[in-house]
């Protein structure tokens, strides 16, 4: 997705996390919510064997008890981030899916089908240090295709340059024709804003 060549973010529309403005009926940035950790709740559903319009279904019943519940989830250490409790109401969603079908085994193929599911690898089942940092880095990634559009061009190439490539600040000033000073402040705003956009939503601590 290609930046606008100007800077469309104001401190007002960054000043409170994607969780705040959802929290306080901003559809907007419950949408972006949506688009941030879709991919990630597709990947979830699709380990446990079940049929892609079944992913489909139980991919929205997920989202729409996490609307319902969103006005009362607070990130804690013992709840955990946002990612966490997504994990915990999909994880309910996925068991039910598998309840009605096993009452109803003709609906998904009959003894194939539930054999299939018997053997499917739970992906619920080990949340390891290395599954969460992995979450984490696709939402990191995920996070920054969706705040891109809010800079220019300058202001993403230099924090691309910097922190993605490890390119040298000298460098890409003069590529850039900026000041040092313009690209540091660059990558401060843009991770800044990273930082707000994703408060409350990634695993305890939080994104520093």
């Amino acid at each position: 997705m290609a930046p606008q060549t100007s800077d469309s973010s104001s401190p007002d529309r960054t000043s409170l996390s994607l969780l705040q403005r959802a929290k306080s009926d901003d559809q907007q940035a419950w949408q972006k919510i949506v688009q941030l950790y879709g991919p990630l709740v597709y990947s979830w559903l699709r380990r446990t064997g079940m049929r892609e319009d079944d992913v489909a279904d139980v991919f929205q019943d997920s989202f729409r008890a996490v609307a319902q519940g969103l006005q009362k989830f607070t990130p804690n250490e013992r709840i955990g981030s946002f990612r966490a409790w997504l994990k915990t109401v999909t994880r309910s969603k996925v068991a039910n899916h598998f309840k009605r079908a096993g009452r109803n085994p003709a609906g998904t193929g009959g003894t194939e089908a539930n054999m299939r599911i018997a053997e499917a690898p739970d992906p619920f089942a080990d949340d390891s240090d290395q599954e969460v940092q992995s979450d984490e880095a696709l939402l990191v990634r995920r996070a920054m295709e969706l705040i891109e559009p809010d800079f220019n061009i300058n202001t993403w190439q230099a924090f691309q340059g910097v922190t993605i490539e490890g390119r040298e600040v000298r460098e890409l000033a003069k590529q850039l024709d900026m000041t040092e000073q313009a690209v540091r402040q660059a990558i401060y705003r843009i991770r800044r804003r990273l930082k707000q956009e994703l408060e409350g939503l990634l695993d305890w601590p939080e994104l520093s």
